[in-house]
């Protein structure tokens, strides 16, 4: 997997301005460091893909969004939930990863949802025991749905 680590290059950035979470010279930079994607203003990609698995008979779902920028690269974010919770993010130049191709891309993204879905099915306490085997058959799709992307098509 080619993973481009953006982390010094926006700790960078951040380190010239006060307040860079607010700044649109920060902001800025970051568009241009990714080749100027459209973006809104809080730097979010305008345009992405989303790849989403859902859990057949459950409300729990799954997803891997791509935004592609002008340079090439592939910047993801997951979302996730289940029937307790759930959380997720948009793809944007805040990104601390690029990808260089868009399987690399989604093979990330499901990777960091199964580490997710695997700290539901191992949480202890409060949680009924069909949360941590619904967890677990989510980490089970989503590692069927990795072995899948990855065969080759002869036709």
């Amino acid at each position: 997997m080619t993973v481009i680590d953006l982390i010094e290059q926006i700790d960078d950035i951040c380190g010239r301005y006060p307040k860079y979470w607010l700044s649109d010279e920060a902001r800025h930079e970051l568009q241009v460091l990714w080749g100027g994607p459209d973006c809104n203003d809080s730097g979010v990609f305008e345009r992405d893909e989303t790849v989403r698995i859902d859990l057949d008979g459950t409300n729990w779902y799954a997803e891997v969004r791509i935004a592609v920028a002008p340079n090439g690269w592939h910047a993801i974010s997951t979302s996730f939930w289940y029937g307790q919770g759930g959380g997720g993010s948009s793809p944007s130049v805040w990104n601390r990863f690029a990808y260089t191709a868009r399987d690399e891309a989604v093979e990330a993204g499901i990777n960091e949802l199964i580490a997710r879905f695997e700290g539901v099915r191992d949480c202890k306490g409060y949680a009924p025991q069909s949360q941590s085997d619904l967890a677990d058959r989510m980490i089970q799709t989503l590692k069927t749905y990795l072995s899948q992307s990855r065969q080759l098509s002869l036709f």
